[in-house]
């Protein structure tokens, strides 16, 4: 009979696949394509570092294709903590001094600096396209998404990466409230082409990377123009 163990390991590729060879132990959550990892933990990576975020950043440097880290993707500890006996460094990955939206690391480690458990947004490692859309084109193209909106404040936009499909790209992060329909919305513009990728509502929830967003009544759920 066939485990399920065994199974999950056929089903990994890439970088997922030789993070599995080498930690035979590990469990882990692969990508929808199994190329990468979105989670690992049953092991122990110790002697990487004398503080927890160099043990973290080691580690993932040694494993990057294993959890989505391209050559382009620069990874910023946004927490610097003692040791401990359960210490979690959160990384932020970057393209050209840029947030990758939405492409969180977090690495757990015990009270030695050993890793013990990694969870990474699922981020592929290429990246595509140059940003060509302006911040103001993009504000306007994400409340155009939206028929009949009427907005209550100021739109806000910040550029940045963020995953899509296969590729990373990069985009608009375009907020703004609105009384109609209601809700502090969030629109993720692609910088390149100026098609909405995702719209959710901050009030309601914030889906994980991968999921589709929450529908809302008055919004047109068709793929946006550019």
């Amino acid at each position: 009979m066939i485990t399920a163990s065994i199974i999950a390991a056929a089903a990994l590729s890439g970088g997922a696949a030789a993070f599995k060879a080498a930690r035979p132990d590990a469990s882990v959550i692969p990508s929808g394509d199994g190329s990468r990892l979105t989670h690992a933990s049953g092991f122990e990576a110790a002697g990487l570092g004398d503080s927890p975020e160099r043990a973290a950043a080691a580690f993932l440097e040694k494993y990057a294709s294993a959890f989505g880290i391209g050559p382009r993707q620069k990874l910023v500890a946004i927490d610097h903590p003692a040791p401990g006996p359960a210490v979690v460094v959160h990384f932020e990955r970057q393209i050209n001094g840029m947030p990758v939206f939405d492409g969180a690391i977090a690495v757990g480690l015990n009270a030695a600096n050993a890793v013990i458990v990694v969870n990474s947004a699922d981020v592929p490692a290429a990246g595509s396209g140059r940003a060509r859309v302006s911040r103001k084109e993009a504000i306007r193209l994400a409340k155009a998404a939206i028929p009949k909106l009427v907005t209550s404040d100021v739109p806000r936009a910040e550029r940045g990466w963020r995953a899509a499909g296969k590729t990373v790209r990069p985009v608009w992060r375009v907020d703004f409230t609105a009384t109609r329909p209601e809700g502090d919305w969030r629109s993720y513009v692609d910088a390149e082409t100026g098609k909405v990728l995702q719209r959710i509502d901050l009030r309601n929830s914030i889906p994980q990377p991968g999921t589709a967003p929450p529908k809302a009544a008055g919004l047109d759920e068709r793929p946006q123009g550019r």
